[in-house]
């Protein structure tokens, strides 16, 4: 850089605001000046869920203080900052509350706010650890690629705001697509990276070498040919975190201010191209005679309208997707139900050949032991291939709602094209399907409903009739029992999708409103700019020229 990024930052402040028509862009600016000055260093844990990233954090800080569990469990974007020991929980209506630390749980965990319905925005923890000290904050973020959508959302979002990212993978998986979007989407925002490979106390030390060889070549593709230096840890058993936090500190102590000053120069290119878009539609909008504005303006808000006809189609085929995933779904549980079925019939006569010549009562037993065991563990193995079907269908849905979105947005930059001759430039979408549900099925593993209602007449029959009608009704139960469940489960999978595409048309409805005003908001200020005196418009031409000339200067130069 020919000049310092504080110098920059201020001239982009003082351009905007001069511009006029840039007050969002302007805000931002400020908050980036601030965060320099102030030298808030934001350090991201991200990564797939269940790659330990919570505990991970957990063993950095000596002390179980974050909740963790076999399920994904963080629920919210918590903060580690240096403090004297207490938390703060931000709420999205903009309340403020001071917790107790071991409280968190009821904010941060999955299970204790489920997809977050109390409506936290964050948490700020601070705790006296020196190497919080000095403007670091230390952020645990939910895991992307779950089944709570709303995870993913809010691991997307920070991205956004975060410095330096330690990317978590482990090695009880490869690097899959989740990752690699993920990873793609995280290297417009951070300037410095440390990726770390949990679990290594799971695997031997031959298969761990293969493992970091596999990741470090992919990983040095997907970050540009860049070399990469990959920190392999146990968190469980607190093996080579020290190595990586004595890596970061002395990252810290020797260019910090380098890291920081990187990434607020991307933050800032981000903010100022559509930036140049408003100035440049804006700028363009004036040169036009008034009439000619006007005729325009009624052109635009007619093609505009066209925007309700994209938004049915987009409707529509999601509501195609979403039809496929429930084909898929019910086709794998009912093949899977019928294998079910023989196999556990299949046991039962092995069961009933076996105890046939006992008392009816101690075949009963029997008969009831394997279906409290063995009809729960399918049923349990068959939901959770349910919810992978799901989570597949899922996430094709979420891409189709971020490609539909950016349709939207495509077809407004044409219609400007069109209009007034310029390439306007929105961000792209990285939009996911919020329908803030859980789509976890619970099989019915209730030992009591499993009991045959036999009377005790049937106990009164000759033995070997006895044994098998109670053979056939436990038969039946089975089976009632396990289409009673498949049936729960394609209802449920059915609700929670048809609630989604009701959530997406909302999305689609707030997309497309917020940028017609946008584009509105901008040609009516030019006409109302149009009453001015043409000197005054000449000037005010002139002086958007200039700035353009400068903010783009500024762009080139970050």
């Amino acid at each position: 850089m020919n000049r310092t990024i504080q110098n920059t930052l201020k001239e982009a402040a003082q351009l905007l605001k001069r511009s006029g028509i840039c007050e969002d862009n302007t805000v931002a600016v400020q908050n980036l000046m601030k965060k320099l000055d102030n030298r808030e260093l934001i350090i991201s844990v991200i990564g797939q869920f269940k790659r330990g990233k919570t505990s991970f954090i957990n063993a950095a800080l000596m002390e179980d203080i974050l909740p963790v569990g076999i399920i994904p469990v963080t629920s919210v974007v918590t903060k580690i900052q240096y403090g004297r020991g207490y938390a703060t929980v931000s709420f999205k209506s903009g309340n403020e509350e001071t917790v107790s630390l071991d409280t968190l749980g009821e904010f941060i965990s999955e299970q204790n706010n489920p997809e977050n319905k109390k409506g936290v925005s964050y948490v700020n923890l601070y705790l006296p650890h020196d190497f919080l000290k000095n403007g670091l904050t230390l952020v645990d973020t939910p895991g992307v690629g779950s089944i709570h959508q709303h995870n993913t959302d809010d691991a997307y979002s920070f991205l956004t705001e975060s410095d330096a990212i330690i990317f978590m993978i482990s090695v009880d998986s490869p690097i899959n697509e989740i990752e690699r979007a993920f990873l793609a989407a995280a290297k417009n925002h951070a300037a410095k990276f440390y990726f770390t490979v949990n679990k290594i106390d799971t695997i031997t030390l031959s298969d761990l070498n293969a493992y970091l060889g596999y990741c470090r070549n992919i990983l040095s593709d997907l970050m540009d040919g860049e070399a990469v230096d990959l920190f392999p840890i146990s968190a469980r058993k607190n093996i080579g975190i020290d190595t990586l936090f004595s890596t970061i500190q002395e990252d810290l102590r020797t260019s910090a201010d380098e890291i920081l000053r990187d990434s607020v120069g991307i933050k800032l290119k981000e903010v100022l191209i559509p930036a140049l878009s408003h100035i440049d539609l804006y700028n363009t909008a004036l040169h036009l005679p008034l009439d000619n504005l006007e005729a325009k303006k009624a052109l635009l808000t007619e093609k505009l309208e066209n925007l309700d006809g994209i938004i049915k189609n987009a409707s529509y085929f999601l509501s195609q997707k979403i039809d496929e995933v429930l084909e898929r779904i019910q086709g794998a549980l009912h093949t899977e139900a019928t294998v079910i079925s023989d196999d556990l019939t299949a046991i039962l006569k092995t069961v009933y050949e076996i105890n046939r010549d006992k008392k009816p009562k101690q075949l009963e037993e029997a008969l009831k032991d394997v279906l409290e065991m063995d009809l729960t563990g399918h049923l349990t193995e068959l939901s959770d291939r349910g919810l992978l079907i799901l989570e597949m269908g899922y996430e094709e849905a979420a891409d189709l709602l971020s490609q539909k979105i950016d349709d939207l947005k495509d077809f407004l930059k044409q219609v400007i094209d069109e209009l007034f001759g310029i390439a306007y430039q929105y961000e792209t979408t990285s939009q996911g399907l919020s329908e803030r549900e859980d789509f976890y099925v619970s099989v019915n593993n209730d030992s009591g409903s499993l009991l045959l209602d036999i009377n005790d007449f049937v106990y009164l029959l000759p033995r070997s009739y006895a044994n098998q009608k109670i053979f056939s009704r436990f038969v039946k139960k089975m089976q009632d029992d396990v289409e009673c469940n498949i049936n729960n489960m394609i209802y449920n999978y059915q609700y929670k999708l048809r609630e989604s595409v009701r959530t997406f048309n909302s999305i689609l409805d707030t997309e497309s409103t917020v940028l017609k005003k946008e584009i509105a908001d901008i040609v009516n200020r030019v006409i109302a700019d149009k009453e001015n005196t043409s000197l005054e418009l000449g000037e005010k031409i002139n002086e958007l020229n200039q700035i353009y000339k400068a903010l783009r200067l500024c762009i080139n130069e970050l």
